[in-house]
C-alpha cells in the first residue's frame, strides 16, 4: 500500500447505500483525528458532469448513450477525477473514500452492453481503456438484493436514471458477488447491505479496520 494516504473505493448497485455508508465512516475518521477525502463518480468534473446529465437524461447523445461510448466517458472523467482530486488528496495523507470507480464500469458497461462480443472480450477492452487508471488499495463491494435496492431508491423518490432499471440492477447484482473476477488484481473485501443502517455500518467499518489505521 501506498505511504502517503490510502484510496479506497466503495461499490454496489444503485441503492446500496454505498453513499449513506461512505458518509458515515468519514465522519468517524474525522472524529478519530483521520484526515479525510470523499469523493465520487462520475465525478464532479466537467467530464463527470457531463455524464450526470446524460445519466439523467438532461443531456443527450447523437448516437445515443451506448454502452461503449459510455465506457469512453467514464475512463476520461475517470483519468481527470485521479490526477487532479484523488492523487493530490493522497500526497496530503487523506483517507480517500470514492463512491465508484473502475470495478462500476466493468460491472455497468458490460452488463449493459448488446453482448454483440463475448462478455470476456467486453470486459477485457473496458479494462484496457482504464489501464492508466491508478488502482485502489482496497475496494469494498457492498452486496445487496435487488429487491432491498429496489424498494431503497424508490423511497428517495428520485427520478429513475439511464441504469436504475429493475432488470439491470439485478443483472449488476450478480455481476458484484463476483467482483473478483472483474478486477483480479484488486484488493476486494464483500460487506452483507441488506441490514439495518447500524448493522451495515459496523460490517463497513470492521472491513476496513485492516486497512485504515489510526492516527497518530
Amino acid at each position: 500500500m501506498s505511504g502517503e494516504g490510502l484510496f479506497v473505493a466503495v461499490e454496489g448497485i444503485d441503492g446500496a447505500g454505498t453513499t449513506t455508508q461512505i458518509d458515515r465512516y468519514a465522519a468517524a475518521l474525522r472524529g478519530a483525528g483521520r484526515k479525510v477525502h470523499v469523493t465520487r463518480e462520475p465525478s464532479t468534473g466537467p467530464i463527470g458532469t457531463f455524464i450526470r446529465e446524460v445519466l439523467g437524461g438532461r443531456a443527450t447523445l447523437r448516437g445515443g448513450p451506448g454502452w461503449d461510448l459510455m465506457a469512453h466517458l467514464f475512463a476520461a472523467d475517470r483519468l481527470d477525477h485521479v490526477r487532479g482530486e484523488i492523487e493530490p488528496a493522497l500526497r496530503e495523507g487523506a483517507v480517500v473514500l470514492s463512491d465508484r470507480y473502475d470495478l462500476s464500469s466493468l460491472a455497468y458497461q458490460s452488463v449493459a452492453s448488446d453482448l454483440s462480443l463475448p462478455a470476456h472480450e467486453i470486459v477485457t477492452w473496458i479494462r484496457s481503456l482504464n489501464r492508466f487508471a491508478r488502482r485502489p488499495d482496497v475496494t469494498i463491494v457492498v452486496d445487496v438484493t435487488p429487491d432491498v435496492a429496489a424498494q431503497r431508491r424508490r423511497r428517495r423518490g428520485a427520478p429513475e436514471d439511464l441504469y436504475e432499471t429493475d432488470a439491470l440492477q439485478a443483472r449488476l447484482a450478480k455481476a458484484y458477488l463476483h467482483a473478483e473476477v472483474l478486477v483480479p488484481a484488486d484488493r476486494v473485501v464483500h460487506v452483507r447491505g441488506d441490514g439495518t443502517l447500524e448493522e451495515v455500518e459496523a460490517l463497513f467499518r470492521a472491513a476496513l479496520a485492516p486497512f485504515v489505521e489510526p492516527a497518530g
